[in-house]
C-alpha cells in the first residue's frame, strides 16, 4: 500500500513537472510570435514605466520574448513637459519574469547604445527632474507596509554615451550688489572657470560628460527613498567638462551614492592621461544653509591623492597650475564662505627652477587669501609662482637659494 502511494505521488509530481515544462514551452513559442511580441511590448512598457509618475516612457519598437528579455529601439524617458531625462538609440534588457508583475524592477543585464542622460534642476525648481519623474504620488495606506519602488540593475554596458548635469547658479549673496553684478559678468564670460548661462528665472551651470564607454554594476535606482540610489563603477572612460577646461579620464573605478541633499563619491582609481589619482568626497547643495543659499549648487568638498601627478592633468581644476610641474600631493578642494579653497598637504612638487615641499592653501574669492602655509622651497623661481596666482606678485625675477614660508589665515 505504501509503495503504491509513493508510486502515485511520483507519477503526480512527474505529471505536474511535465505540465509546467509544456506550459513554459508553449509560452516561449507564443512569445516569439507577432502577438507574443505585442504582449512583451505591453508588459515591458508597463513594468518599466510602472514607477513613473511625473513623466512618460516612449519606445518606438521592442523585439524579444519573456524568457530572453527584450531589445528596445528609440527609447525616451521624459518629464511631463516633454524634456528628456534618458534617450537611447537602442538597448538590450535581460530581466527576470517577476519584473513584469512586481513594483521592483530587476534587470540582470542592460546594454545601452549611444545613451544620452540629462539631469537638471532649473532655477525655482524644488526637485531634480529625475526626482519629479519618479515621485511616488500614490496614497499610502497606513495599515499596510510601504512597498519601495526601485530599479535594480546587475550590470550595465555603455557604448558612446553622454551625460549633462545642470544646476542653478547664483553669485555669493554675502557680496555687495555691485560685487554680485561683477561676479555674474565674470561667470557669463568666456574666461570663467565654470560654464554658466542665463535661463528663464536666473542662471544655470552646466557640466558635460562625453564619449562614455564602460561597465557599471550593482545599480540601485530609488530616488526619494531613505537609502537613496547607488552605483558601482567597474570601469568607465570618457571626457569630463566639470569646469570650462575638459579633461580626459582613461579609467575610473569607484562608487557613487545619490542621497538626499548631496552626492557621495569614492574613486580609488582615477587614471588621467599622465597621472593616477584617488578621489573621494561630497558634492552638496543645502547641507549647510547657514553658509550657502539653498538654490546655490553644487558645492564641493573633494580630496585628491597621488604619488605621481603631472599638473597638466589638473589644469581643469585650476588652469594656472604649471603644465610641466610634477610630484606627489594630497589636494583638497572645498567651498568656503569666502570662495573656493585649494589646500595642498604633504606636497613635494618640482617645477622649472622650483622645488616646493610642505603644505599651502589659497582661497579664491573676491580677494585672494593664503591659509595654512608651511612651505620650504629650495630653489624657488618667483616667475613660476607668480604664474600660479590670479593677480600675480609685485616681485619678478629669480631668487637663488631657499625660502621658508609659514603663516596663519
Amino acid at each position: 500500500m505504501a509503495r503504491r502511494a509513493v508510486r502515485m505521488l511520483t507519477w503526480g509530481l512527474g505529471g505536474v513537472a511535465l505540465g509546467v515544462a509544456l506550459l513554459l514551452l508553449l509560452l516561449n513559442v507564443v512569445a516569439r510570435t507577432e502577438r507574443g511580441h505585442e504582449f512583451v511590448l505591453q508588459r515591458t512598457l508597463s513594468a518599466l514605466g510602472g514607477n513613473i509618475r511625473g513623466g512618460k516612457l516612449l519606445v518606438e519598437r521592442i523585439d524579444g520574448n519573456l524568457f530572453e528579455g527584450a531589445k528596445v529601439y528609440g527609447l525616451r524617458l521624459q518629464d511631463n513637459q516633454g524634456r528628456a531625462f534618458v534617450v537611447a538609440d537602442s538597448a538590450y534588457l535581460n530581466y527576470t519574469l517577476t519584473t513584469l508583475i512586481t513594483p521592483r524592477i530587476h534587470i540582470s543585464k542592460a546594454t545601452l547604445y549611444e545613451p544620452e542622460i540629462y539631469v537638471f534642476k532649473l532655477p525655482g525648481d524644488s526637485l531634480w527632474n529625475y526626482q519629479a519623474i519618479f515621485a511616488d504620488t500614490t496614497t499610502r495606506d497606513p495599515n499596510r507596509p510601504r512597498i519601495e519602488r526601485a530599479t535594480i540593475l546587475d550590470t550595465i554596458r555603455v557604448f558612446n554615451g553622454i551625460a549633462r548635469v545642470q544646476t542653478p547658479w547664483t553669485p555669493d549673496t554675502s557680496l555687495t550688489p555691485r560685487a554680485q553684478r561683477a561676479a555674474i559678468d565674470e561667470a557669463l564670460s568666456d574666461t570663467s572657470l565654470a560654464l554658466v548661462d542665463t535661463v528663464r528665472g536666473g542662471y544655470i551651470r552646466t557640466m558635460n560628460f562625453t564619449r562614455l564607454n564602460g561597465r557599471i554594476s550593482r545599480v540601485r535606482f530609488a530616488p526619494g527613498s531613505e537609502t537613496g540610489s547607488r552605483i558601482h563603477v567597474d570601469s568607465l572612460r570618457g571626457v569630463a567638462q566639470i569646469f570650462r577646461k575638459p579633461v580626459q579620464f582613461n579609467q575610473v573605478q569607484g562608487q557613487i551614492a545619490l542621497l538626499r541633499g548631496h552626492v557621495e563619491l569614492d574613486a580609488p582609481v582615477l587614471r588621467l592621461p599622465a597621472s593616477t589619482l584617488s578621489m573621494s568626497g561630497v558634492v552638496r547643495t543645502a547641507d549647510f544653509p547657514e553658509w550657502f543659499p539653498e538654490d546655490q549648487a553644487p558645492m564641493y568638498d573633494l580630496a585628491f591623492r597621488s604619488d605621481s601627478v603631472l599638473f597638466r592633468d589638473l589644469q581643469w581644476l585650476y588652469p594656472r597650475f604649471p603644465a610641466d610641474a610634477r610630484g606627489s600631493i594630497s589636494l583638497r578642494i572645498e567651498h568656503r564662505p569666502g570662495g573656493l579653497m585649494f589646500l595642498a598637504r604633504e606636497a613635494d612638487v618640482t617645477a622649472p627652477g622650483t622645488h616646493l615641499v610642505g603644505d599651502f592653501g589659497m582661497i579664491l574669492g573676491d580677494t585672494l587669501r593664503f591659509v595654512d602655509v608651511d612651505v620650504k622651497a629650495d630653489p624657488i623661481r618667483v616667475s613660476t609662482i607668480e604664474k600660479m596666482l590670479p593677480e600675480g606678485l609685485p616681485v619678478q625675477g629669480l631668487v637663488l637659494g631657499g625660502v621658508d614660508i609659514r603663516g596663519e589665515p
